[in-house]
């Protein structure tokens, strides 16, 4: 069906519908990878491409034979590469759709409120006496390798179970405690470090870790800082520093309803 002409170009609905589709494929895409090292190899890669498409129009024969192989085989190259942000791409698309919403009515929508007032006490019990914490809060991505590098647990969260697990003195306060649900799953798991060339230097292992395992998955991570006896969060790689506990309430109701 013909929507408009402009000039000698005929605006179709369906041309409408391809844009759209197009555009939200691309703006994923970029949700995905933004601020990783992928999103530069993935500029290359579209250049690339750009310029083969430029060079099959002006019937540059040589150099399109030339382009033809490289990206077959860079094809094959990039999924194996980039599998973890392709899987992240494609449960973006698919997660809080209005099918998706249709199919499991009442799942991941209710935030267990208990759950996030005990972990709130345990932050503030934790800050209160100086200690460190590292709690990560799992999201739609399985993050069954990092737990397995820890002591695995079934246990219901609890703020006297978390504030006594993070004391110096605990055999499990190193690493990270994994919250999957409403359950503690992993304690004294070791997470991936950022990469990031452009972090503060004050930043320690804890923030360094946070901000790494929240590059490579949709988790939200909660930092209590030792020295400085402050509250951080990281989610999708970037660190907000110093929030309040009001903050971190509202992060993890938004973090939840996203899963």
């Amino acid at each position: 069906m013909d929507l408009f002409d402009i000039g000698f170009v005929t605006i179709r609905l369906v041309d409408v519908m391809d844009i759209l589709l197009v555009t939200f494929i691309f703006f994923k895409l970029y949700q995905s990878l933004k601020g990783r090292l992928a999103i530069r190899i993935t500029s290359l890669i579209v250049g690339i491409f750009l310029i083969w498409k430029m060079v099959a129009v002006l019937d540059f024969r040589l150099l399109r034979s030339i382009l033809d192989q490289f990206l077959g085989l860079g094809a094959v190259a990039v999924v194996i590469i980039f599998a973890p942000e392709i899987r992240r791409f494609l449960t973006n698309i698919s997660k809080n759709t209005f099918l998706d919403r249709f199919i499991r009515p009442g799942q991941a929508q209710d935030t267990d409120e208990h759950t996030i007032k005990e972990l709130v006490e345990s932050l503030k019990s934790i800050r209160a006496t100086g200690n460190g914490a590292l709690i990560v809060l799992t999201g739609s991505e399985s993050l069954r390798e990092i737990e397995e590098t820890g002591d695995e647990l079934d246990a219901n969260v609890s703020s006297r179970l978390i504030y006594t697990i993070f004391q110096k003195e605990s055999p499990l306060h190193d690493g990270a405690m994994i919250l999957r649900g409403n359950k503690i799953s992993a304690v004294r798991a070791i997470l991936p470090i950022s990469k990031k060339a452009n972090l503060d230097a004050e930043l320690g292992l804890r923030h360094r870790s946070a901000i790494g395992v929240s590059e490579i998955s949709d988790v939200l991570v909660i930092v209590s800082s030792e020295e400085r006896r402050e509250i951080s969060l990281a989610y999708k790689g970037e660190l907000q520093r110093a929030v309040d506990y009001q903050e971190v309430e509202e992060a993890i109701r938004k973090h939840r309803k996203l899963v």
